[in-house]
């Protein structure tokens, strides 16, 4: 009985231990979320849409890899503009936020999720069919909430490859 005391005491003063090393880390220039994203060995998931939110608007990230291309990733970049998904195909929403916590609802594809400055947050989904839907985006900020329509396009899987070729050309975000 002694000895299981003393070994959950160590277990225990051991934690607190990391737990006070991650802290201090966190708190004196840890790399944002995206930042360990893009620079560690984690692989996207076909495709990913990045959203990162702040009170102007989102800027909208797309990264995928196309076999058209010798399976290099390509990524097109957006501000504020309706979010392309393709029809009958999983794409992870990855959502981050820059200042002030943010919440992002698409009732039809039952997802509400939250961006959180400092924190990347994933929803995978499969929209069924194209058309065009509406997202809330919520801010809390000081006690008061606004609300802002944002336009999801959902397009059949010929047109979102259409549409990843030509965004490609003019929309081209570097890797961070």
């Amino acid at each position: 009985m002694k000895w299981s005391r003393r070994l959950v005491n160590v277990a225990a003063t051991y934690l607190a231990g990391l737990c006070a090393i991650a802290t201090a880390w966190a708190s004196d220039g840890a790399p944002s979320a995206f930042d360990l994203l893009f620079r560690s060995d984690v692989r996207l998931p076909v495709r990913t849409v990045l959203l990162t939110a702040r009170e102007e608007g989102w800027r909208i990230e797309y990264r995928f890899t196309a076999s058209s291309n010798g399976g290099k990733e390509i990524a097109i970049c957006a501000e504020s503009k309706p979010i392309i998904l393709a029809a009958g195909a999983d794409v992870a929403l990855r959502v981050t936020s820059e200042d002030v916590i943010h919440t992002l609802s698409i009732p039809e594809l039952d997802v509400t999720i939250d961006a959180i400055p400092g924190r990347l947050n994933e929803r995978v989904v499969k929209p069924a069919k194209a058309g065009r839907l509406v997202a809330q985006a919520t801010i809390e900020k000081a006690g008061k909430t606004t609300r802002k329509a944002m336009e999801l396009t959902i397009l059949d899987p010929t047109a979102y490859k259409s549409w990843i070729e030509k965004a490609s050309q003019t929309q081209a975000c570097t890797a961070e």
